[in-house]
């Protein structure tokens, strides 16, 4: 499987690494760098490090590289008109990953 970085990543200051991966099959979706300790419901996209699918294209919702599944959906944020992906709640696994 190829790893791709995203181009639109920012580094985020204290911030830990998550690797997000699907819930069917296991696949590894994404290195996301999260801010604080609230659940998890969206990615933006300035934050995704790396990851199974090429963040540099227009996705409309993420599926998962290995099953097809579908993981996110892509939207943009009211307050901060920022581009985020809302998280299927039982689409997805995370850990806490090593600092890059």
């Amino acid at each position: 499987m190829k790893i791709y970085e995203n181009p639109n990543c920012k580094k985020v200051r204290g911030s830990h690494i998550l690797a997000v991966s699907c819930a069917h099959c296991k696949c590894l979706i994404a290195h996301y760098q999260k801010v604080g300790e609230s659940n998890f419901v969206k990615m933006y996209n300035e934050r995704i490090i790396s990851g199974a699918i090429d963040f540099s294209l227009y996705h409309g919702a993420l599926f998962c590289p290995g099953c097809g599944a579908r993981i996110a959906t892509r939207y943009i944020t009211k307050m901060d008109k920022k581009e985020a992906y809302r998280l299927l709640p039982s689409a997805f696994h995370k850990k806490k990953a090593e600092q890059r």
